[in-house]
């Protein structure tokens, strides 16, 4: 299982080699010439030279250098948004199905959290059965990495994947793409894709049955509400990504809540009851494991380091956080998708000012557009937030 998910994963990323760095050579030093003896001649007569003159700007900047220098490699310390409402207890009472109760923890979780805790303990290949990545997948993301490739020879191989072939036909005739008639041609919905377009439905398929389960009562309820976040956040990550692979933001904003549906399977193992009473405090509690799950599993499946960094800083904890880029562009996605689907089931009112309390122009916009936001119009040219409204797509979202 470990070794499918790295070939996948590993497909997926791919690998960058460095460029070899040249060696300039070093300047030769040329021996001092002869000195040979001049014959007595009257003394020089000395004249003084002036001495150079030193500006109060040129003295400044001789001793700021140092000073100065330091605090350009000083990396800028990112903030992490601090939203003005309690979205993530909002959410998780929501996902539930029904508000905690009671004002300390009490037998059902203390259970649950040993449960957890022993989980976290474990080898998570053993202890967790994580649904098998479809084996045409892995194909694909190989002859995508291939220039050579047909629109043909790719639609040959996605024929082979029934669920596969249903994604991409059902994307190409949503209202991201809105043709005038709908294309039942699986080599036509390939070509209007396009390899990014495609990257990303192939992306969405892999993780849809890891997410989307519907097992005990718990999972039941929760998976659709966590899959159609991880989406929404998936989106967010990939139209907010600057200056970083807006693919690896994107994937990094599925695998967000992989921790969660494991952490959800479990409570359905471990609550024989489909209802549990809960503290305020049991949420972040189990909020923090979950998110430790999603970065343990990232590390099996050999994610790249930044973006293992970005999932792992989203565990919390006493000590403040010293964000990446990645690991704050998913505090901050997460947080956008969750407002939006909360303000979409009406659990929260979208004219709230507190809402956008701290989030920049770019990410209010997001919020405010995040069922709209298509990444990739039909020609496969990116998106960002700040495109004008005509060239958005109707509304699509939940």
């Amino acid at each position: 299982m470990a070794n499918t998910l790295s070939k996948f994963f590993n497909r997926l990323f791919g690998a960058e080699q460095d460029a070899p760095v040249s060696s300039q050579p070093g300047s030769v030093s040329l021996p001092p010439p002869e000195v040979v003896p001049a014959p007595k001649a009257p003394e020089p007569v000395i004249v003084a030279q002036p001495a150079p003159v030193v500006t109060p700007q040129a003295q400044a900047a001789v001793v700021a250098t140092p000073e100065a220098a330091a605090n350009a490699a000083a990396p800028e310390k990112l903030i992490a948004w601090k939203p003005a409402l309690p979205v993530d207890s909002l959410f998780f009472d929501w996902i539930m199905g029904y508000p905690g109760e009671g004002s300390s923890l009490i037998d059902n979780e203390q259970h649950a959290l040993q449960a957890l805790y022993k989980l976290l303990a474990s080898d998570l290949n053993d202890a967790v059965i994580v649904p098998r990545v479809p084996s045409v997948i892995p194909q694909l993301l190989n002859s995508l990495r291939s220039k050579t490739i047909s629109t043909g020879e790719l639609s040959g191989q996605i024929v082979k994947d029934v669920v596969l072939v249903g994604e991409v036909i059902n994307t190409v005739n949503s209202a991201l793409y809105n043709p005038a008639d709908r294309i039942n041609s699986l080599e036509k919905a390939v070509m209007i894709l396009g390899e990014e377009g495609l990257r990303l439905v192939i992306s969405k398929v892999a993780f849809r049955p890891i997410i989307n389960l519907n097992a005990g009562k718990f999972t039941r309820r929760a998976a659709p509400h966590i899959w159609a976040q991880s989406e929404k956040c998936a989106v967010a990550c990939h139209t907010l990504a600057r200056d970083m692979d807006p693919f690896h933001a994107f994937l990094t904003g599925l695998m967000k809540n992989v921790g969660l549906i494991i952490a959800f399977r479990l409570l359905d193992q471990v609550c024989v009851q489909g209802k549990f009473k809960y503290s305020p405090a049991f949420q972040p509690i189990f909020a923090s494991v979950a998110a430790t799950l999603s970065y343990r599993v990232a590390q099996r499946w050999e994610f790249p380091a930044h973006v293992i960094l970005a999932l792992q800083q989203q565990t919390g904890g006493s000590k403040a956080i010293e964000w990446s880029p990645l690991g704050r562009l998913l505090h901050t996605a997460d947080l956008i998708a969750k407002t939006r689907l909360l303000v979409n089931h009406a659990q929260l009112n979208s004219a709230d000012k507190k809402l956008r309390l701290g989030l920049s122009p770019d990410e209010i916009h997001c919020l405010d557009h995040l069922n709209e936001i298509q990444l990739y119009d039909t020609t496969g040219v990116q998106q960002h937030p700040e495109a004008e409204p005509q060239t958005q797509a109707r509304s699509v979202g939940q």
